[in-house]
């Protein structure tokens, strides 16, 4: 029974959704992303959360910075997708733990109305914001490309990349890292 327990938790660390649910409006905006960032330009956006408030993500040249005194950990998500789902309740935990040094941010890549996703929030008892808007694929780009979900990127509080994560994460390695990123 544990063999089976440990094969199953080894197959849910390696396996990550896929972004093929996404429909022509998200293949359109992540073209015209696409465009932009390969023109080299510099990239001052907003990512806006569902709370009314915003992030500044300021990209020059090749380096990125947010405007959050904390480390910030980006969790790139769908409602559809079951790994992302399934970390949910480490999230929480970890943003319960850390919610003085970290910010944990989902950004939410399908296209859903803010009311929409307050319900799913209130459904699945999320504690961390969640990112929604059309920036968000901007955020995905400018981070190097959202290959699979869930996608996770770890900044310290100087916006420096600590980690990046693709699939279900162990809540114990998340935290190992958000250690490194505060102090």
């Amino acid at each position: 029974m544990k063999k089976i327990f440990l094969l199953t938790l080894i197959i849910c660390f390696f396996i990550a959704c896929s972004n093929d649910k996404q429909g022509n409006k998200d293949e359109n905006t992540s073209s015209n992303i696409e465009a932009s960032l390969e023109q080299g330009e510099d990239l001052n956006f907003d990512i806006h959360l569902i709370n009314g408030t915003s992030i500044l993500v300021e990209k020059n040249n090749k380096k990125i910075t947010f405007d959050t005194d904390k480390a910030t950990l980006f969790v790139f998500f769908t409602t559809w997708c079951t790994p992302c789902l399934a970390e949910i309740p480490s999230l929480n935990n970890l943003q319960n733990k850390y919610k003085d040094e970290v910010n944990i941010i989902g950004v939410l890549l399908e296209d859903k109305g803010d009311e929409d996703i307050k319900a799913f929030k209130d459904k699945h008892k999320i504690i961390y914001e969640i990112a929604n808007g059309e920036n968000n694929y901007l955020l995905a780009k400018s981070l190097g490309g959202v290959n699979g979900i869930p996608t996770m990127f770890l900044y310290d509080k100087y916006s420096k990349l600590v980690n990046e994560y693709l699939g279900l994460i162990p809540q114990e390695m998340l935290e190992i890292d958000i250690q490194k990123a505060i102090f």
